[in-house]
């Protein structure tokens, strides 16, 4: 039986990355400079124009996006609300669409702004299209894993950001995402959530994760203030990356979530 031809892509900063599978061969990523001066749906538009792996149509697609995005909890949820919810949050994202996904797991909904133009950028090449934000798969798949024997902290970075997330109960107990340029900016955030939650150093942990290249230096700086500091990647969290080792994590847990 013929496999559905799916691509995956992400949109990021400043680079889209595509995924293929369900072809006669093995999957293929490839990862796209977007173009500076040019919105994120012109480049997919060149994207699709340019590389031979997009030159045909696709029957599904799933779009990674990092995107401004905000967590509800599902008691709290009512699609009715979203735009009013979303416009005293975040500001400059009237004329998106506004998206929901729940976290069934987690027990919260995300909800979040995706550009019209995106979309119909990636409709005139898919018949089928799925958004989310980069961090959702990433949620999901921490979130299954968290045993409650002791908090962690997480800090992913992706895009010049650190999205910074904690669980409890199998609830978020804490999530945001901040600009993270620069080295001494994710610390002080890290160590400032850490200790606004009332964790404690010599008990509770902290896993860094993600691209930049101040990761190191960050874990490091946490060490006087937390005993277990976690250099988090593909192998320490079970992660399949076989596909190439330059694929983001977000993506990674995507397509592992996928697998049936």
């Amino acid at each position: 039986m013929k496999q559905t031809k799916t691509l995956t892509i992400r949109i990021g900063h400043d680079t889209l990355a595509f995924i293929s599978s369900g072809s006669d061969g093995e999957p293929f990523f490839q990862l796209y400079e977007m173009k500076g001066g040019m919105s994120a749906a012109a480049n997919l538009r060149e994207a699709f124009k340019t590389l031979p792996m997009l030159e045909d149509s696709w029957e599904k697609a799933t779009v990674l996006a990092d995107v401004p995005t905000m967590l509800v909890p599902e008691e709290e949820f009512d699609p009715a609300d979203s735009d009013i919810l979303f416009s005293h949050t975040f500001s400059g994202c009237e004329r998106d669409v506004k998206l929901h996904y729940p976290l069934e797991s987690l027990r919260a909904v995300a909800l979040y702004a995706m550009e019209r133009d995106v979309q119909t950028a990636v409709s005139d090449h898919c018949k089928e299209a799925e958004y989310l934000p980069v961090a959702l798969p990433l949620w999901q798949y921490l979130g299954q894993q968290a045993d409650g024997s002791r908090l962690r902290l997480y800090g992913y970075f992706h895009d010049g950001k650190a999205n910074i997330f904690c669980f409890s109960k199998q609830r978020f107990r804490f999530c945001n995402t901040f600009s993270a340029v620069h080295a001494h900016d994710a610390q002080f955030y890290l160590l400032s959530t850490f200790t606004q939650l009332g964790m404690k150093g010599d008990r509770d942990e902290v896993m860094v994760m993600g691209t930049t290249p101040h990761l190191k230096w960050v874990a490091d700086s946490l060490r006087p203030f937390v005993s277990r500091i976690i250099m988090g990647d593909a192998q320490t969290l079970q992660i399949d990356n076989s596909i190439s080792p330059d694929i983001p994590l977000d993506v990674c847990a995507f397509l592992q979530l996928a697998q049936p």
